[in-house]
């Protein structure tokens, strides 16, 4: 078994998890750990890569935006325009981002199954939902 050095303060922090989820010290970093994994998207030991998206886009006040859509995760990646770069939970949360960065004067409540485009097809991402 390895072990790590940790401040005192940051060895304080997993102490008081541990003790308010009634496991040790290690079963506390273990459970932050898988926490990060699932809303990341990084591999654990053992597991499959994340894959690398589906393109997407959306065509928005006359502007294309292109993304990646991650089915394990839902996540949307944002890979062009003024956006370029960020990451959204859910493919709403990125149709509200993008509303929002291109048209700030209309209220940005979008639904982003519809309307998010998968690039290869034209069809809407509600066509691959899970």
């Amino acid at each position: 078994m390895k072990q790590l050095d940790l401040a005192d303060s940051d060895y304080d922090r997993v102490m008081l998890l541990a003790r308010a989820w009634q496991v040790s010290g290690g079963e506390a970093v273990r459970r932050l750990l898988d926490h990060f994994v699932r809303e990341v998207g990084t591999p654990a030991a053992g597991q499959e890569p994340a894959d690398d998206g589906v393109p997407i886009y959306a065509d928005y006040g006359g502007e294309r935006v292109e993304a990646r859509y991650h089915k394990a995760t839902k996540r949307v990646d944002i890979t062009s325009g003024v956006l370029a770069g960020r990451s959204y939970k859910s493919p709403s949360g990125a149709a509200m981002g993008v509303v929002q960065a291109l048209n700030p004067n209309v209220h940005n409540n979008r639904n982003g199954w519809s309307f998010w485009f998968i690039a290869e097809n034209g069809e809407a991402l509600q066509t691959i939902r899970p």
